[in-house]
C-alpha cells in the first residue's frame, strides 16, 4: 500500500526525531545507573524529555506535511488555471477554425452555384404552352380577331442578363423535330404567331420570368409554342 509525499516525509521525521531521542535516553540511564534514586529520577526525566521530544517531532512533522501540501495545492491551482488557460484558447482556435471552414464551404458552394447557373444560362432555360385548336363565333370560320393570345414564359435568375430569346412552334401532334420548328416574331407559322417584344416580370424574390405573347386562331389543330431563354449572370 503506497503513501503520499507528504505523509512519508512526516513518518520519516518523526522517525528519526524518536530514534535520536531512544539513543540519548540509553545514554543518560547508562551515566545514571550507579546511583539508583538518581537512576529513577533520571530515567523520569528521560522519559519525559523523550516524550516532549516525540510531540515536537509530531508536530513538526504535521507542520512539514501542511507546508508540502499547502505547495502541492497551489500549483495544482496553478495548473488547473493554465489548464482551463489553454482549453480557453483551444475552444476559441477551434470556433475560428470551423468558422473559416463554413466560410470557404460556402465560398465554394457560391462559386458552384454560379457555375451552374452560368451553364444553364449557356444551354438556355425552357418555357412551354399547349393550345387547343381555336373555336370561332357560331359558325363563322377563326380568324386572327377571334385568336387566343397567352405570354408563354421561362423562369431566370433576378440578376440574370438576356442575351437571346428563341421562338418556336408546332402543331400538338407534330414530330418535326424542334430544331426544324424555330420561327421570328410576327412569322406565320401555320394561323399561329409570336406578337410584341419580350418581356420580364417578377416571379419570386429570387427570380423573374422573360415572356413573349403568342397568338393561335387555327380551327384544325392545336398548337404548341415554346421558348429558349438564355442569358448571363
Amino acid at each position: 500500500m503506497g503513501f503520499s509525499e507528504t505523509v512519508l516525509a512526516a513518518m520519516i521525521g518523526a522517525t528519526a526525531t524518536i530514534g535520536a531521542s531512544i539513543f540519548q535516553l540509553v545514554l543518560h540511564w547508562r551515566k545514571q545507573s550507579g546511583d539508583r534514586r538518581t537512576a529513577a529520577k533520571g530515567g523520569f526525566r528521560s522519559l519525559l524529555w523523550m516524550l516532549t521530544l516525540m510531540l515536537a517531532s509530531a508536530v513538526g512533522g504535521f507542520a512539514y506535511s501542511e507546508y508540502l501540501g499547502q505547495d502541492r495545492r497551489d500549483e495544482t491551482h496553478q495548473l488547473r488555471e493554465e489548464l482551463q488557460k489553454q482549453l480557453a484558447t483551444l475552444a476559441s482556435s477551434t470556433a475560428k477554425l470551423e468558422q473559416v471552414r463554413l466560410n470557404a464551404q460556402s465560398a465554394a458552394d457560391t462559386q458552384a452555384r454560379q457555375a451552374e447557373e452560368r451553364r444553364r444560362g449557356a444551354d438556355g432555360v425552357e418555357g412551354l404552352v399547349q393550345l387547343p385548336a381555336c373555336k370561332g363565333r357560331g359558325s363563322a370560320p377563326c380568324s386572327e380577331t377571334d385568336a387566343q393570345r397567352l405570354a408563354v414564359c421561362a423562369v431566370v435568375p433576378a440578376s440574370a442578363q438576356v442575351t437571346e430569346v428563341q421562338l418556336y412552334t408546332r402543331a400538338e401532334d407534330s414530330q418535326q423535330p424542334w430544331s426544324e420548328s424555330r420561327v421570328e416574331a410576327s412569322q406565320d407559322g401555320g394561323k399561329a404567331r409570336f406578337v410584341d417584344a419580350p418581356f420580364e416580370r417578377t416571379h419570386t424574390e429570387g427570380s423573374k420570368e422573360v415572356c413573349v405573347t403568342f397568338t393561335h386562331w387555327s380551327a384544325d389543330k392545336g398548337r404548341t409554342a415554346r421558348i429558349v431563354v438564355r442569358y448571363t449572370i
